[in-house]
């Protein structure tokens, strides 16, 4: 009898492992240990990868494959990685008559997830298939028919829908694969229609649900899991539905708002949620060593998708986690009935212990009246505003914006450690405002250089995370520099933020005014006279990664107005996608200036057309280039006209000592054409995708940045969802002592 991946996962029967630890017994667990449970998992996963890139399980090759190589993605091995390269390779190879629920489902997780470029097809392909698959219940069973991605695009030409019952296992995988897939650009609202009110009518009287649903002839039971699996349907058809509000209705329109609050609110007091929750509730009460890791791992997705750190009045993780270490075995796996694969992959992915939170979790609760909260301190205080929050924090405190906005600061300052971070679901704009100056009075922009800027840091390190800057200051009569964010003193962190300009006042995106030492990491940049301006005063280091500059200049170094002429600027780029005019416009005067592109995308009209301190000579310049392509104009040059002996990569590469051995010149295509002095806050990262038709696509592993996880908004949950941004919450702690 052929065994089916997970196809009987929800029959308590076959899942639960045969132990003789009792819950009693188990102990709360260490970081420490969760860890080395963890990276054993990992190591087993890794030794039983066969050849081929596969993993064996009888009947669904491509399933267990994808499972174990996102496992692992999520638990930090790197998609360069040859196991992971391996796996996804494998799944492509054989993704041709791929019909399997669970298979597409996961393969559609792991393809999204890697994030290539040439996948997006298959995502789409794959998804056609798990929406033709749908029956006329709102579920689905074990297979799909093949249908073609072209259907997406003619919903009349799709296939009619079957009539079988499905089980809510299949469903619950389906709805995750199809949630995933919408994040590339496949619609999912008839279908998440048909699964709310598949789960909405089929709930049992004590608030659960079953593996497949009741018939006028026989009751069946709930199941933990599956009653997991309901909530997670239900917050995902629900969050589909306000989606779909969202892009209909204009987001920064108060109707749109008011809808969407509507939506959130009832989230948590509908009943059928409610009654689910706290069937839930009880369930993880009753975790225990032997809780099958499939349950464990969807208590996990109900859980992190929520921002509950606990079910009922049990810590789901600390309870799970303890179960997970008491049975993993000797070589480092978990095991059942059906082998030690799946099992495996399960449990390391709960023992990842995700970020709590996503970009619909807020509809638990709806919108707070205060919109930012000091989530740091125990009582988690909520202020209308964020210069009172600021004024309220204490060095090293969180402060979260609950709230899209667009909320007005007027000239801000930071002289302390501290983050502020958008909250789970929304894409905050912070927009400049004229407010007052030292004295009281209204501020005077074209006078006071002090109030010429939204943020400003003068000492300590701020973090910033998933904020819009939508930078349009008002009319003053004068030209003026204004600055989107001034360091001033301290350091920036900025992750998956957005600044924009469309009135084409000429800002400076960031200013850099001190000695620093900064980073700049999935962030998009639209507009102004320069993305980054430095003023030559000290030491500074700035790194910029996997980061979209859209700019009239991307680097600006200025001589400071003080007497210094600077000293050891350093510029460290990686994977980045760039368009402009200049990419380099260094003061002559400015001493030492370092610069380091790797794996950079560069389209801009002049690279360094003034970017030299002494004609025709590297005098207090230095430049390192790797895996880059350049598609510009003009190369290098002082004061703006170009150095005759630099006209081509070869010669640029021999100016600066053979640096630069390993890039390429060649033309740049992108996904929308941009005109290099028109700037709006509606460009999306994804408008600077390397297009299809672009012949380094393929010439060129891992170019530019990944769009998928650059900006806030999208961009940010992708990749808060991710063990990635564990590890760079990990570095930011690491540095900071």
């Amino acid at each position: 009898m052929r065994r089916h991946l997970l196809s009987s996962v929800c029959f308590v029967s076959s899942l639960w492992a045969v132990s003789l630890i009792s819950a009693s017994t188990l102990q709360a667990q260490t970081d420490q240990e969760v860890t080395a449970s963890r990276l054993k998992g990992i190591e087993f996963l890794k030794s039983q990868q066969q050849e081929d890139g596969s993993w064996e399980f009888e009947g669904h090759p491509v399933g267990i494959t994808a499972l174990c190589t996102l496992a692992l993605l999520e638990n930090g091995i790197p998609v360069s990685d040859s196991v992971i390269q391996k796996g996804r390779a494998f799944v492509v190879k054989e993704s041709e008559k791929l019909n399997s629920t669970y298979d597409l489902a996961l393969a559609i997780l792991l393809l999204s997830r890697i994030g290539d470029r040439e996948d997006k097809l298959l995502i789409r392909r794959f998804a056609a298939r798990l929406i033709a698959g749908q029956s006329t219940t709102g579920g689905w069973s074990y297979t799909c028919p093949l249908a073609a991605a072209s259907s997406l695009n003619n919903p009349r030409g799709r296939l009619k829908l079957g009539t079988s019952p499905g089980d809510n296992s299949c469903t619950q995988f389906a709805v995750l694969g199809l949630w995933t897939a919408s994040r590339s650009n496949v619609n999912i609202d008839d279908s998440m229609s048909g699964v709310a009110r598949r789960f909405v009518e089929t709930q049992n009287e004590d608030g659960g649900w079953p593996y497949k649903l009741s018939t006028d002839d026989m009751k069946e039971p709930s199941r933990n899991s599956m009653t997991l699996a309901g909530l997670f349907c239900l917050t995902v058809a629900r969050a589909t539905k306000i989606r779909s509000l969202q892009e209909e209705q204009n987001k920064v329109e108060a109707a749109a708002r008011g809808a969407e609050q509507k939506e959130g609110d009832t989230l948590v007091s509908d009943p059928i949620f409610a009654k689910g929750l706290e069937m839930a509730g009880k369930y993880a009460a009753g975790i225990s060593a032997s809780s099958a890791r499939y349950f464990l791992w969807s208590t996990e997705r109900v859980g992190v998708l929520l921002g509950l750190e606990k079910l009922g009045d049990t810590d789901w993780f600390s309870k799970g986690a303890a179960a997970l270490i008491a049975t993993q075995k000797e070589d480092g796996s978990w095991e059942d009935s059906r082998g030690k694969l799946a099992d495996t992959s399960f449990a390391i992915l709960f023992l990842r212990k995700a970020n709590l939170g996503s970009d619909i979790s807020r509809m638990l609760n709806g919108e707070p009246a205060k919109k930012f909260q000091i989530h740091s301190q125990a009582k988690k205080p909520e202020f209308d505003s964020l210069e009172a929050a600021i004024a309220a924090a204490k060095p090293g405190d969180l402060i979260r914006v609950n709230g899209d906005g667009p909320f007005r600061i007027p000239h801000v300052t930071v002289d302390k450690d501290l983050s502020i971070e958008a909250g789970f679901g929304y894409s905050p704009v912070f927009e400049y405002a004229r407010g007052r100056n030292k004295l009281g009075l209204r501020a005077r922009p074209e006078r006071d250089p002090n109030v010429r800027h939204i943020l400003q840091v003068t000492k300590g390190t701020l973090a910033l995370e998933g904020i819009r800057f939508e930078f349009d200051p008002p009319e003053v009569g004068k030209e003026v520099p204004w600055v989107a964010i001034k360091v001033d003193g301290g350091n920036l962190r900025m992750l998956n933020c957005s600044v924009s300009e469309q009135n084409d006042k000429g800002m400076a995106a960031v200013q850099f005014t001190r000695p620093t030492n900064s980073s700049i990491t999935n962030s998009f940049f639209v507009g102004g006279r320069a993305a980054f301006e430095i003023e030559g005063t000290g030491k500074q280091t700035i790194d910029v990664d996997e980061s979209v500059i859209f700019s009239r200049k991307i680097f600006s170094v200025l001589k400071s107005p003080e007497k210094s002429a600077g000293g050891s600027i350093n510029l460290n780029l990686s994977r980045c996608t760039i368009q402009g005019i200049d990419g380099f416009v260094f003061e002559r005067f400015v001493k030492d200036i370092n610069v380091k592109s790797d794996h950079c995308a560069w389209k801009v009209e002049n690279l360094g057309l003034s970017m030299l301190s002494q004609k025709g000579a590297k005098t207090d310049r230095s430049y390192t280039g790797n895996g880059n392509v350049y598609d510009v104009d003009a190369w290098l040059g002082l004061n703006g006209t170009a150095d005759s002996s630099v006209k081509d990569l070869k010669s640029w590469n021999s100016f600066w000592g053979n640096t630069d051995e390993t890039s390429l010149a060649d033309t740049l295509a992108f996904n929308l054409r941009r005109v290099n002095t028109s700037f709006n806050h509606r460009y999306t990262p994804a408008d600077w995708e390397l297009s299809e038709t672009s012949r380094v696509a393929a010439q060129v592993t891992g170019l530019g940045a990944r769009t998928s996880n650059v900006g806030a908004g999208a961009g940010f949950s992708r990749f808060r969802s991710s063990i990635l941004y564990n590890e760079w919450k990990e570095k930011q702690v690491a540095e900071a002592k």
